[in-house]
């Protein structure tokens, strides 16, 4: 079996031979990844940890969080002569977002988002014991409220150690979070035209259109024109579907619609219909 990859390429960083070889198994690749992302990044140490996964820290104890070497590994395994400028533009890419989220956080930054709640909670379990506590609070089907920092090129989770440079309690790291989101959208009854018998809308073109169903309270208005059968299907972030759940028609077609945009997505996100009632989000079996 072949221990190496060989990247062939007729343009190359000149920091690459025409002829380099690249480890095929996972420990050496994961090794050589490290030291190119050390090299855009020099003031953490970035070392390998678990499976195809790298992180770094700083001397002050700020860490790059779990950068995962799935994809590229993936990648170079199948188009060996384009791994090395791969790797390298994976480098690099990683570099920039790492440096942009170095500076200096604000309030404007903050919205609330909506990730499974199993991912979340293994977030938890990588960052360690000692590590800052991020946020997440049930919303329903297994999915999770998180308040995030949005910044041009990436997102991450606030953490306890973001509170006191935002000068916010955690309630009210929340509550930024829905403020800054709501002021950033068009209002719900602009975007959610009240759909027929057995038919589902739809809103994308939002970086966090499923975080809408935060605002519980905000689609009262349709489940009443719906006789109380509104329901919507999260298939990705920027993807929300709505509709009348009266039927199981209507709900079949939103449920399969829903299921085929999870697949094309780079980011899916739940497969589950939520009803509204009430008290809250509901799931719908």
């Amino acid at each position: 079996m072949l221990k190496y990859i060989t990247a062939i390429a007729l343009c190359v960083p000149p920091t690459w031979s025409l002829a380099q070889e690249i480890p095929l198994d996972e420990e050496g690749f994961a090794k050589l990844a490290a030291q190119r992302v050390q090299r855009e990044l020099p003031s953490y140490d970035i070392k390998p940890t678990t499976r195809l996964t790298l992180e770094g820290k700083r001397t002050d104890g700020e860490s790059t969080g779990q950068l995962s070497l799935d994809r590229i590994y993936a990648f170079c395994s199948r188009n060996a002569p384009n791994c090395g400028t791969a790797l390298d533009q994976y480098a690099k890419g990683i570099g920039e977002v790492i440096k942009e989220r170095d500076r200096p956080i604000e309030k404007s930054m903050v919205r609330v988002a909506v990730r499974p709640a199993e991912y979340v909670d293994r977030i938890k379990k990588q960052m360690g014991s000692g590590a800052a506590p991020i946020y997440g609070r049930p919303i329903g089907a297994g999915l999770s409220l998180v308040p995030v920092l949005d910044y041009t090129r990436s997102v991450r989770f606030v953490g306890e150690k973001d509170l006191p440079k935002l000068q916010v309690t955690e309630d009210e790291v929340f509550k930024l979070g829905e403020q800054n989101l709501r002021a950033s959208v068009k209002p719900l009854s602009e975007v959610t035209p009240v759909p027929g018998p057995n038919a589902f809308g739809s809103i994308t073109g939002e970086d966090y259109a499923s975080s809408r169903i935060a605002f519980h309270g905000d689609w009262k208005v349709l489940a009443d024109k719906l006789n109380g059968h509104l329901i919507v299907m999260l298939p990705a972030p920027d993807i929300l579907l709505y509709g009348d759940g009266s039927t199981p028609v209507g709900v079949e077609a939103l449920r399969t619609f829903g299921r085929e945009m999870a697949k094309k997505s780079s980011r899916p996100l739940s497969a589950a219909i939520l009803r509204w009632t009430r008290s809250g989000w509901e799931e719908l079996k």
